[in-house]
């Protein structure tokens, strides 16, 4: 899990969740487990692991947490340096 207990809520969206009506159009946090080009190996906080497009947001290194879309990165989720893994 890339994320504490007390910073992800029990129904939290995932990578392998297909979409509902609550989050489909909401963004999920994922942390950056490698990078190869334009797209990067991430994690999401119940261990789902995705090739997700970083170009939007490069650079981009491993440990960091990025806001997704779609399989996409669309933005840098701020004060996560902490987050537990």
């Amino acid at each position: 899990m890339i994320m504490g207990d007390e910073t992800t809520p029990q129904d939290y969206c995932t990578l392998d969740h297909d979409g509902c009506v609550v989050c489909s159009d909401a963004g999920i946090p994922v942390r950056v487990v490698s990078v190869a080009g334009d797209d990067a190996l991430c994690e999401d906080a119940a261990g789902n692991r995705a090739e997700i497009a970083v170009e939007l947001v490069a650079p981009v290194r491993p440990g960091e947490v990025l806001l997704t879309h779609g399989g996409v990165a669309i933005g840098r989720v701020a004060g996560t340096d902490g987050l537990k893994r």
